[in-house]
């Protein structure tokens, strides 16, 4: 009977032993396919694929770089430096953006710093862009000037269902005082946020996505804010500067936020769903982040051309040159 009990008791340790041997090499496949190589895994076992990807990559950010010299240079000849300065900053997101997805394609590891580089694009082009509006007016001050006390709505996206019940309000220093407070607040409140996130996800990893979930809220909070804002001073400049072309501005603006953070977690946890590449170290993960920053390369290529569109109104220089002759 004892030799039965015993016997019972190995076999129970043998299947438990079994078990967690399966278990712990189904988490190493998990791991391998999710971790990110050492550079030198990264280009010891290079692959096809990378190779062709890293020479496409190169291209799109050798050509949003020329795109963007091209449109650096129209705008110094045909703007004064109010103007100038905030226009060129505007249009220089793009190229960093790219710089930024062509260094994730080249050290994988880094790609959260560089995610995070393109979402600091889109807080500081607020603040940027917002300055921008009231250099067209001349200032805020003349701007309040010029309209004369008309009022304006504030029932834009993306907060017109949420806000459809507000009431006309009348633009004054305090409430434009406002509103600036709103648009800066995105470099400081964003940017603080991000800077612990990237020192949780380099240090501890594991708590980064325990507590990740809890800065989305402020994150989103955060951006529909300055969004709300930049729409309701477009909607105000649009009404003495309709020839200059501010929404599609806007739109632009938007864009990165659009493609470089909503499309990219997006598109980070859909392609998931399928198994790319091999085994480690060019795994499902590399695969992934190549296929994602390729497509935002492409479309920050179509978004510099759109807004090289954008920035050719006004023309200030000639218009300043006719007017004096």
């Amino acid at each position: 009977m004892n030799s039965i009990e015993e016997f019972e008791r190995i076999r129970q340790q043998e299947q438990e032993q079994q078990f967690e041997l399966e278990l712990q090499l189904q988490r190493n496949r998990t791991m391998s396919k999710h971790a990110h190589p050492t550079l030198s895994e990264y280009y010891t076992h290079m692959t096809a694929f990378v190779s062709l990807a890293i020479f496409i990559a190169a291209l799109l950010t050798i050509l949003n770089i020329c795109i963007y010299l091209t449109t650096v240079s129209r705008l110094r000849r045909h703007l004064n430096k109010p103007l100038m300065i905030p226009s060129i900053l505007m249009v220089s997101m793009y190229p960093v953006i790219s710089v930024a997805a062509l260094v994730t394609i080249l050290v994988p590891y880094s790609w959260f710093m560089c995610h995070t580089a393109m979402h600091v694009m889109f807080m500081m082009g607020g603040p940027v862009f917002r300055t921008l509006l009231f250099r067209y007016v001349d200032s805020e001050q003349n701007y309040i000037k010029e309209t004369s006390g008309q009022a304006v709505e504030l029932t834009t996206p993306p907060c017109c269902c949420c806000c459809s019940c507000l009431p006309l309000v009348v633009p004054t220093q305090t409430k434009l005082c406002i509103s600036r407070y709103m648009v800066w607040q995105m470099p400081f409140w964003q940017g603080s946020i991000m800077l612990v996130m990237n020192v949780l996800y380099y240090r501890d990893i594991n708590l980064y996505h325990e507590v990740m979930l809890f800065f989305v809220p402020f994150l989103i909070t955060s951006i529909v804010m300055g969004i709300w804002s930049l729409q309701i001073t477009v909607r105000m400049i649009t009404k003495l500067r309709g020839d200059y072309q501010l929404r599609k501005k806007m739109f632009c603006l938007q864009l990165v936020v659009m493609l470089c953070k909503l499309q990219y977690l997006f598109l980070y946890e859909q392609l998931n769903s399928f198994n790319l590449g091999g085994e480690y170290p060019i795994n499902h993960t590399v695969y992934k982040q190549t296929i994602i920053n390729i497509l935002i390369l492409v479309e920050m290529v179509l978004v510099s051309m759109m807004a090289q569109s954008a920035y050719r109104i006004p023309v200030q220089v000639q218009v300043d040159e006719s007017n004096r002759n």
